[in-house]
C-alpha cells in the first residue's frame, strides 16, 4: 500500500522504538486514512471497515513490536536476567497506549469537524453500539444483572483481543481501534453541541473504568501476540518458551483483574 510505504519512510521502526511518541502520529494518520477510504469505497460498512483497515495498516509495525517484546523475553531467559515483569513489557504497553490515543484523537477530531451527515454514515455501527450501552444503563445501576452483563461483555472483548492477536498476530489492533472510535464519537457529540463542561465532566467520570478496561485489552493483546510469535520461533521446553508462557499467563491474569476492576468501577460510578 502506497501510504504504508510513505509512513515507513517517514517513521521507520527504529525511529518509533527510540521515540515512542511517533506512534501517536502514525496511528492518527493511519486512522484518518482508514476513515476516508472506508467512506469512499465501503460507505455502508465504513464503521466496521475503518478499524479493520487500521489493523491492516499498522500490522507490520505491531508485528515488529511483538517481535522485540518476545526477543526481550529470550534475552532475559538466556542471561537469566532477573528484570521484572513490567520492565520487560513497559515499552510495548506504552506503544499500545499511544496507538489507542492516536486513533482516538483522529476520530474525535473528524467527528467534531466533519458534517453530521458524514459522521452518521461512517460511524453508524458505533452510534448504534453507544445507544445500546446507554439503554442498558438507563435504569438503576444497582440492578444485580448490570454488573454481570458489563463484566461478561468486557471479558468477551478481552478474550477476542487475545485470540485475534494469537491467531492473526495484530488482531488486537482491531479491538483497540473499535473502542477508540466508540469513545471518541461519544465524547465528540458533547463537543459538537457546545457542551464543553459536560464533555469534561463525562470524560472525567469515564476515565477510571475506561483506563482499567483498556489496560485489560492491551495486556490480553500483548499476551496473544508474543505467544503467537514465541511458539513459532522457540523450541518447546526451552527456557525461553517457559518464560514466555509464564509472562503470557501473568499478562492474562492481570488482564482479568483489570477488566473486573473496570466493571466494578463502572457500575459504582
Amino acid at each position: 500500500m502506497i501510504y504504508r510505504m510513505v509512513l515507513e519512510s517517514l517513521f521507520p521502526e527504529k525511529s518509533i522504538e527510540n521515540k515512542p511518541v511517533e506512534m501517536l502520529v502514525v496511528s492518527a494518520i493511519v486512522t484518518a486514512a482508514a476513515v476516508f477510504a472506508s467512506f469512499f469505497v465501503f460507505p455502508k460498512y465504513a464503521g466496521i471497515i475503518t478499524p479493520l483497515l487500521v489493523a491492516v495498516g499498522m500490522a507490520p509495525l505491531i508485528y515488529r513490536i511483538f517481535e522485540v517484546d518476545e526477543e526481550e523475553i529470550d534475552e532475559c531467559a538466556e542471561k537469566k536476567n532477573k528484570a521484572g515483569f513490567f520492565l520487560r513489557h513497559k515499552e510495548t504497553l506504552l506503544l499500545f497506549s499511544l496507538l489507542f490515543l492516536g486513533s482516538f484523537v483522529s476520530i474525535f477530531l473528524i467527528s467534531v469537524l466533519a458534517p453530521q451527515s458524514f459522521v452518521d454514515v461512517v460511524f453508524e455501527p458505533q452510534i448504534s453500539d453507544i445507544q445500546a450501552v446507554q439503554s442498558l444503563g438507563s435504569g438503576s445501576l444497582v440492578h444485580p444483572g448490570v454488573l454481570g452483563a458489563i463484566l461478561l461483555n468486557n471479558i468477551k472483548v478481552m478474550m477476542f483481543s487475545f485470540l485475534l492477536s494469537f491467531i492473526f498476530g495484530t488482531g488486537a489492533v482491531f479491538i483497540l481501534s473499535w473502542n477508540a472510535s466508540i469513545l471518541a464519537i461519544y465524547l465528540a457529540d458533547f463537543a459538537r453541541s457546545g457542551l464543553y463542561n459536560q464533555l469534561l465532566f463525562t470524560a472525567g467520570g469515564m476515565l477510571p473504568h475506561a483506563v482499567a478496561e483498556l489496560v485489560a485489552y492491551f495486556l490480553a493483546g500483548i499476551a496473544g501476540g508474543i505467544l503467537s510469535i514465541g511458539l513459532a520461533r522457540e523450541k518447546w521446553g526451552s527456557p525461553e518458551i517457559k518464560l514466555l508462557l509464564k509472562d503470557s499467563v501473568m499478562l492474562m491474569l492481570l488482564s482479568i483483574a483489570a477488566v473486573s476492576l473496570g466493571a466494578v468501577i463502572e457500575v459504582g460510578a
